[in-house]
């Protein structure tokens, strides 16, 4: 009886499993040509945890419409990385600050490539030189890795102008009191201590 109860619980959690992750995997034709662009490169990223075997086919795909960073999938994916940081020495090349960042990224933590911080550090400084308005979002990030990087090499003087920089520019309580106001817009009590 007890064997008999256990093999039922167990074809219910299967069960139940594969329900659960047909919502998230949900069945699309890739070959759709009415298939939205943002629906391919979700299944992209999610064929990573849900259906491995068909992910690089929907990342090529994604990559096809213009998704570049799903090269970054397949090379998670498949331990060949070349794809990702060709697209992004190309991009690079052409002033791209998200791929300077993403390469200078890579080369720090010796993803992908060999890792060299002299070239992360040229890649970070490019980008710190030529950044937008519109690329201030990375700013804090590239300080703080050129923070960590100067700190490993033991460079107290950069370490010390990126630290300074990080504190000028903490955006963490504005960042949390907009949460909060989100929060309570969704109707969420913050006030659980009375």
């Amino acid at each position: 009886m007890i064997k008999s109860n256990n093999i039922i619980i167990l074809l219910l959690c299967l069960l139940s499993a594969n329900s659960y992750a047909g919502g998230l995997w949900p069945e699309l034709d890739i070959n759709d040509t009415k298939l939205p662009k943002e629906s391919v490169m979700r299944q992209c990223y999610k064929s990573l945890f849900y259906a491995p075997e068909q992910l690089e086919a929907w990342c090529d795909k994604a990559y096809e419409l213009g998704y570049w960073q799903a090269l970054e999938y397949i090379g998670l994916h498949t331990g060949d990385g070349s794809r990702y940081i060709s697209e992004l020495n190309s991009r690079a090349e052409l002033g791209k600050l998200d791929a300077i960042f993403y390469l200078a990224k890579n080369y720090s933590d010796g993803r992908f490539v060999s890792r060299n911080i002299d070239k992360s550090i040229s890649l970070y400084n490019q980008y710190l030189n030529n950044k937008t308005s519109e690329e201030k979002h990375l700013l804090n990030s590239v300080h703080k890795e050129l923070y960590l990087i100067y700190k490993e090499l033991g460079n107290i003087e950069k370490t010390v102008e990126h630290k300074k920089y990080l504190e000028e520019h903490d955006d963490t309580k504005a960042k949390n009191e907009m949460l909060k106001k989100q929060l309570e817009e969704a109707g969420v009590n913050l006030n659980i201590i009375e």
